[in-house]
């Protein structure tokens, strides 16, 4: 089914609901048919039948089970009723439990992933509320193919790698590249493909993405899920990861789970079916609505946490937005533990509060501590001819740098900014601050430790799109990091000297690598019009490196603004004792520089 189709099931609204008459539970079919799925009564439950969709499987690509079974349940959604369950062991004999689900239209499902090549074994059963049924077996081989797999904090994967940066199961390098658009994307399928083309454009590799924001498969029930949003989110993920991009998928985005009770304005729980159920605030807190969350976790995992292009479960956007309240600290962490314990790939976890906001609790918890960075990015003592406070363009850096830091120093663990960014007016050049801004914030995050780039906001509206310049200056960043294996490099915050006081540096650097950024701070006291006008360049500015590996060195100097490297210079840390220093070439604005022992 292609996405416009999916999305005119949307926009249509055109759902219908299972019934029961105790003897039969009656689902919809995507033909619009009604199906009976029979109900034996007394009998223990039986797996009947395995289908699989593909007859030979390479590494890391999807297999997917359609089973047939019997048993006796009233909704297919309650784990309490009914539990389909698969037990996946490798050729090394490492094993996986993966959950089954009811696809809302025709079929059990279960969806899975191998990461090992050879011959692999597998045992379904099926639980209600009579026993568990005999298992069904049998077996598979996976052979070679040229995927990764799915994101890991390196040290997991490899021992030897750094815990603040990712890699691929495979142990394949990544830094994150890429943006939020979070609820205005997907509108239409020409979105998606403009989305995609113009990340290929820039070299992105992630964004992210609340899909339950228009597409809630529980908007309608907590306790029956919706068709059209599932097949929805299925076909997103498809192409995404056909695409060879990774998303941040989030479950809760603070909208949702808040009322007109709330501080912020009202929210989205009028469109959440848990409402159904409980108030905004009971849903922290009550028995039963943590029940049928666990349902929806549940299912979550099982119908999407096969696909690698799942980056990170966002458990919940600022959550300081919702009426959590007192119950934020304990709800987080119920939520994370889950994910943690029932997620097969575990795929790394991430929350937030809301901007400007350091959540040392929750980053304690989480896998990816972030936050959020809004007013700190103004200025207190300058504003714009409005009277509004003036956006920080230069000083974006330091600011950007501070939080990373931070975040590097109490949690051994990769982070990142998970939103950034201010009102902004393409069309008028008085408030108009990027990409200059922008330009900043990626290069201070990469120099100062984050795991990817910080995630501009994005809304099509007072905060703007990423722009064709935009794009371009983080097709640059991916340029310079391209061949920087981070993880493996084992790279720590460097101390690093530049020869004038005009001149500010953040550097990160391992036993046999590292990368250097200077900004010539002196623009920080300049108007935006007067940044852009500037054009004397920075001559004879060298860095004093402490810290180094003695040895020789091939240090690639980098033109941040136009993408490209410069001629390379041999940098002597032999002589030089525990103090090298290297002279840079003329640079306007700022520079990079990378450095790999000979």
């Amino acid at each position: 089914m292609t996405l416009i189709k999916i999305l005119s099931l949307v926009l249509a609204s055109v759902f219908i609901f299972a019934c029961d008459d105790n003897q039969n539970k009656t689902v919809p079919s995507t033909g619009g048919e009604v199906l009976a799925v029979p109900v034996i009564h007394d009998k223990l439950p039986n797996i009947e039948q395995i289908n699989r969709n593909v007859s030979q499987l390479a590494n890391y690509e999807k297999l997917e089970l359609s089973i047939a079974l019997s048993a006796q349940y009233d909704n297919p959604y309650d784990q309490r009723e009914v539990s389909l369950e698969v037990l996946f062991t490798a050729p090394d004999g490492q094993e996986m439990l993966v959950a089954g689900f009811w696809d809302a239209a025709s079929s059990w499902l279960v969806r899975f992933t191998p990461s090992q090549i050879g011959k692999w074994q597998y045992k379904a059963t099926v639980t209600d509320v009579i026993g568990e049924s005999e298992p069904l077996t049998n077996e598979f081989t996976v052979s070679e193919s040229t995927n990764s797999g799915w994101l890991q904090q390196g040290s997991q994967v490899n021992a030897n790698y750094s815990d603040h940066y990712f890699v691929y199961h495979d142990e394949s390098p990544f830094y994150g590249l890429g943006h939020g658009d979070v609820f205005a994307i997907f509108n239409t399928a020409a979105d998606v493909e403009q989305l995609f083309t113009r990340m290929e454009t820039a070299k992105e590799n992630y964004f992210v993405w609340w899909p339950q924001f228009y597409f809630s498969f529980t908007e309608s029930r907590y306790d029956d899920y919706d068709l059209s949003s599932l097949l929805l989110i299925d076909e997103v993920l498809t192409r995404t990861e056909n695409a060879g991009l990774l998303m941040v998928f989030t479950l809760w985005d603070h909208s949702q789970l808040r009322d007109g009770f709330h501080p912020w304005s009202d929210g989205r729980w009028r469109k959440n079916g848990f409402r159904l159920l409980v108030s905004a605030s009971e849903f922290f807190n009550d028995d039963e609505a943590w029940q049928w969350q666990q349902n929806w976790y549940r299912y979550t995992i099982a119908r999407w946490g096969y696909s690698p292009a799942i980056a990170m479960w966002q458990t919940v956007s600022e959550i300081d937005g919702t009426n959590a309240f007192d119950n934020s600290e304990q709800w987080h962490k119920q939520v994370n533990d889950y994910f943690v314990a029932n997620d097969p790939y575990r795929h790394p976890t991430t929350a937030s509060k809301s901007g400007d906001i350091s959540w040392f609790n929750g980053h304690q918890v989480m896998d990816v501590p972030q936050v959020h960075i809004y007013s700190d990015l103004l200025s207190d003592s300058s504003t714009t001819a409005a009277g509004d406070k003036q956006p920080l363009v230069i000083d974006t850096a330091k600011v950007i740098a501070q939080y990373n830091q931070d975040m590097w120093k109490n949690h051994n663990k990769p982070s990142w900014i998970g939103e950034f960014g201010v009102q902004n007016n393409l069309n008028n050049s008085d408030v108009n601050y990027y990409p200059e801004l922008f330009h900043h914030a990626i290069w201070s995050a990469l120099a100062s430790g984050s795991a990817m780039t910080p995630a501009e906001w994005n809304d099509f509206d007072s905060w703007g799109s990423m722009t064709r310049k935009m794009r371009q200056h983080m097709a640059a960043l991916a340029t310079f990091v391209a061949d920087m294996p981070l993880a493996e490099w084992q790279v720590e915050p460097l101390v690093v000297e530049p020869s004038s006081d005009d001149v500010r540096a953040w550097a990160m650097a391992g036993p046999s690598a590292g990368f250097v950024w200077l900004q010539d701070d002196s623009l920080a006291r300049l108007s935006i019009d007067e940044i852009r006008d500037q054009s004397q360049a920075r001559d004879n500015i060298s860095v004093t490196i402490r810290g180094l590996t003695p040895g020789y060195y091939q240090v690639s100097p980098y033109d941040t603004w136009q993408g490209t490297f410069m001629d390379t210079i041999e940098l002597d840390c032999v002589s030089t004792g525990l103090n090298c220093t290297v002279t840079l070439p003329s640079f306007t604005h700022d520079i990079a520089f990378k450095f790999i022992l000979l």
